[in-house]
């Protein structure tokens, strides 16, 4: 059991390092283009006042050029943001759930373990569903990003991947849940309505 909880907490650190990166990343390559944009603004505005010398030493400085290649590292990040952050999100129970309201108002522990396993069972094929059409789509892509010429099933294999990892946390809330509700107890996860 040791071993599943060093896991758990290895796993979900370095899906909250991963996120924050790629976030960091993200605000890097926009205030990146924003400055190269002001810069290159700048460098017009003064050659439109007659102060060329100025301009061309700013330009010398700090060369002038587009991120034409930003559009597809930001496509890269943002779609492995997007899923592994609802994958440390899913690890860390921190989504929005109606089912934690509905089970408060279930009259006896059975019945909330009940309603929680259904829950959990459709979560499980939700991600299968998730796994084999973004395994699918990493399996069957071949098209290349135009600058850096990264293969899209890159950027796609964060869908799998993230939906591997809540699979497993999904399958280990059934079994847990099923678990429970044999052994006739609440798991404790939601605290159980109060009497009147």
């Amino acid at each position: 059991m040791t071993f599943l909880k060093k896991l758990d907490a290895a796993v979900k650190t370095a899906l909250r390092a991963l996120t924050i990166c790629l976030l960091a990343l993200l605000g890097l390559l926009l205030l990146g283009n924003v400055f190269l944009r002001l810069m290159g603004d700048l460098a017009q505005f003064l050659h439109s006042h007659d102060l060329d010398g100025v301009a061309a030493a700013i330009r010398r400085i700090l060369p002038i050029t587009s991120f034409h290649w930003l559009d597809e590292i930001v496509e890269l990040c943002f779609s492995a943001l997007i899923f592994y952050g609802a994958a440390v999100l899913w690890a860390m129970k921190g989504h929005f759930s109606v089912g934690d309201w509905i089970s408060r108002h279930l009259p006896e522990a059975r019945s909330r373990m009940l309603y929680r396993s259904l829950i959990s069972a459709m979560n499980v094929a939700f991600f299968v569903l998730l796994f084999y059409f973004g395994y699918t789509l990493c399996a069957r892509s071949t098209e290349l990003s135009t600058v850096f010429q990264i293969p899209k099933r890159v950027m796609y294999s964060s869908i799998p991947v993230s939906a591997a990892i809540m699979f497993c946390y999904a399958a280990a809330d059934l079994v847990k849940n099923l678990t429970f509700m044999v052994r006739g107890r609440d798991s404790g996860e939601v605290d159980k309505p109060k009497s009147a």
